[in-house]
């Protein structure tokens, strides 16, 4: 069942004053651990009669193996499918029984398995909860239906535009072998040839103590979620002889744009996406990119909005994202522009890239940013969901409790002078890896007008385009 937005924690008054000074410090959550060494990090709150507790395993996607991809999701998605002697009926049938809610979440670099319950059902939750992390049955008529559900996911997948260029940009983005080059989920010809016995071994190997860290937040005193926890996890050992994922290397900066399409024929629209390079989660640097990336494209009245819907009507919407990763990523701007428009839409986002580069921004662009930036802490805060969701990748990563405090209060005492040379850092079009996923024929036939009419002035220098790579709907070479 969907859970009210409740505000948890109290907001100082001074965050609802328009001064761009005002700031908010996110809770430092308490930390201590179990016998075994699992980390336990707990952010309490009386304000409502729930708890969250999420269990997160460094068991992402970035550690399957090659010609594996696919592997951690396809365990992690295994993990409520019978567990403890209960069959995935049953597992549901208690969930529901008692009121809360369970949820495995595979993700780059861990797998999160949370359950949000009442107060007063938590115990009947936890035991469901240790079940799924340490018990769970892979039995194999449950691999069979699950395995065949997931191929079909994936064959719809290539049908999608959206999600055809998302795999497409990451793909050309980090190369190939690279541990966030693939999907989540994999791709079909990865996935299909996985067997049961490499997903138990895959849960042996990365299920153990020292990979993991627990959070909980909600309605539960610190004494009293040591001992609920200590019962169920304190005499876990897991000790599956497996290894920490690797930490992924360094980018190689790109000599030149490149550019790639990746064919849906008869698409009416197509999805632009352009990549650029952005440093990892929690960095000094992430700090004030965060501030500029929000005035590209993270509101709707962004220079991106404003520029491709509401100047041009090329789109009902663009927006420009960081990835939140352990290691050097990217930022990725874009939109689905109307299929015709796909050469001036593809003008535009170079045009704005160069103006961010520029670092020039105005004083009501920053003070909106920070402005925004503050009401999303505060909206992070608002349920047992969000709240958990600020603080598992420091949790997954390894960082100090503190970390997401540190991190945001940097954020928001950030200069002025840091954003402006943080854009001028990352804005580069000549770092870029363009995705055109649409009709191949229309693209190319504007991208060839391009060529022969370029335009010359766009950010003040002129307008070149790299020779077209083509690419399959997996993001493979052709």
């Amino acid at each position: 069942m969907k859970r009210p937005s409740l505000l948890l924690f109290a907001v100082p008054m001074a965050l609802g004053c328009s001064s761009p000074q005002a700031r908010f410090d996110v809770p430092v959550p308490e930390a201590f651990g179990l016998s075994n060494g699992v980390p336990v990090w707990l952010v309490s709150s009386k304000a409502v009669p729930l708890v969250a507790v999420s269990v997160v395993v460094r068991a992402g996607s970035s550690a399957d193996p090659r010609g594996r991809e696919g592997l951690a999701a396809l365990t992690a998605n295994m993990l409520d499918e019978g567990a403890g002697g209960r069959g995935p009926l049953e597992i549901a049938d208690e969930i529901e029984f008692l009121g809360a809610e369970l949820s495995v979440r595979p993700e780059k670099e861990h797998i999160e398995i949370t359950v949000e319950s009442l107060r007063r059902n938590l115990d009947g939750a936890l035991d469901v909860l240790a079940d799924v992390v340490l018990r769970p049955d892979f039995s194999v008529e449950e691999f069979a239906r699950v395995k065949g559900l997931v191929l079909g996911d994936l064959a719809q997948r290539r049908e999608e535009p959206r999600e055809v260029a998302r795999v497409a940009a990451e793909r050309a983005f980090y190369g190939e072998g690279h541990p966030y080059a693939h999907p989540v989920e994999g791709y079909e010809a990865t996935v299909k040839p996985i067997a049961l016995e490499e997903v138990k071994a895959f849960w042996r190997g990365r299920f153990r103590p020292g990979l993991t860290a627990i959070l909980a937040t909600g309605d539960i005193a610190p004494e009293e979620l040591r001992e609920r926890l200590e019962a169920r996890f304190g005499s876990w050992t897991g000790d599956g002889g497996g290894a920490p994922a690797p930490a992924p290397g360094h980018l190689p900066p790109p000599a030149s744009p490149r550019l790639v399409i990746v064919d849906k024929p008869g698409a009416p629209q197509t999805e632009v996406r352009v990549l650029l390079p952005a440093p990892a989660f929690g960095s000094p640097e992430l700090a004030p990119l965060s501030l500029a990336n929000t005035v590209l494209g993270g509101t709707f009245t962004s220079r991106l909005v404003s520029n491709l819907r509401e100047k041009h009507g090329f789109t009902y919407g663009a927006s420009s994202v960081i990835a939140s990763r352990g290691g050097p990523c990217h930022l990725t701007a874009g939109s689905a522009v109307h299929a015709a428009k796909t050469g001036p839409a593809l003008v535009e986002l170079c045009r704005e890239i160069r103006g961010m580069a520029s670092g020039a921004f105005a004083p009501e662009e920053l003070q909106k940013s920070r402005s925004t930036y503050r009401s999303r802490l505060v909206e992070a805060l608002e349920s047992i969901d969000s709240t958990l969701r600020l603080y598992i990748a420091s949790a997954a990563l390894g960082r100090p409790a503190r970390e997401r405090r540190d991190f945001h209060a940097h954020v928001q005492r950030t200069p002025d002078g840091a954003i402006a040379e943080a854009a001028r850092k990352a804005y580069r079009w000549e770092d870029a890896v363009v995705i055109l996923a649409g009709d191949r024929q229309s693209v190319e036939a504007q991208l060839e007008e391009l060529r022969e009419r370029p335009p010359q002035d766009v950010g003040g220098k002129p307008f070149a385009l790299p020779q077209v790579e083509v690419r399959g709907r997996d993001g493979e070479k052709l």
